[in-house]
């Protein structure tokens, strides 16, 4: 099981577990990206998505 830290857009970390992401899409207004859990659920983070993919792919 592999864990990530993120930001929230509260400037607040957060520390999401990989196992559980589904898709990572950029956001509407390009601040930030949204990670969807595999239980419907999802979490918006201030790191863009090229950033969360290299995150997400250094933690594979």
């Amino acid at each position: 099981m592999a864990f990530v830290q993120f930001t929230q857009p509260d400037d607040q970390p957060i520390v999401i577990n990989t196992d559980r992401i589904v898709t990572a899409t950029p956001l509407p207004d390009r601040q930030g990206t949204r990670i969807t859990f595999n239980n419907g659920g999802h979490q918006d983070v201030m790191q863009l998505i090229a950033d969360v993919l290299r995150q997400l792919n250094m933690n594979a």
